[in-house]
């Protein structure tokens, strides 16, 4: 992983010298998130694949297991897994025919559906999930508690600066 570093480093440095106003600091941190977004990824997809899932699926699966009745609709899914309602609509489907979850048509709103874990999806997560604790108990476990509540407190505020700086801005009156 520190080769892996470096070389970000040495390439950002390359890229610093051919365009001068490149806020170093800032890029770097990006490429460290994204590099560490894509182990995570992959650490949580070595332990459902064997299960025939990908880290987006098992996601999802997650979500409905952290629902007090298991079950929501898939709209409201999208935002808390980070999917699509395309891609929602997909991996439901992929996680119906793994009989992980039903879908079934909404009491309130036939319109609507609403995804359920089933007995057998609640065992897969029972299952993959611990494994996955101790290696982010290892990997944070150089981390006293203090620093891991500080780094917790920036990621939280850096993700609310999104709000702010990529929404688009209210149109001005004109007078």
């Amino acid at each position: 992983m520190q080769r892996k570093i470096e070389s970000i480093q040495a390439s950002l440095e390359r890229m610093r010298a051919r365009l001068p106003d490149l806020p170093l600091d800032e890029v770097l941190i990006l490429r460290l998130v994204l590099l560490l977004a894509h182990e995570f990824d992959s650490m949580l997809e070595a332990h459902t694949r064997p299960y025939g899932l990908g880290e987006g699926e098992f996601r999802v699966l997650a979500a409905l297991f952290s629902q007090p009745a298991g079950s929501a609709h898939p709209t409201d899914l999208c935002q808390r897994a980070s999917q699509s309602p395309a891609n929602m609509s997909r991996i439901s489907d992929a996680l119906v025919r793994l009989e992980l979850i039903t879908r079934e048509a909404c009491e309130s709103d036939r319109r609507r559906m609403v995804l359920k874990i089933t007995e057998r999806g609640e065992e897969l997560v029972r299952s993959v999930l611990p494994p996955t604790f101790d290696h982010l108990r290892s990997l944070f476990g150089a981390h006293s508690s203090e620093e891991r509540r500080e780094l917790i407190e920036l990621l939280k505020r850096l993700a609310v600066r999104f709000d702010d700086v990529l929404a688009p801005s209210a149109p001005s009156e004109v007078e």
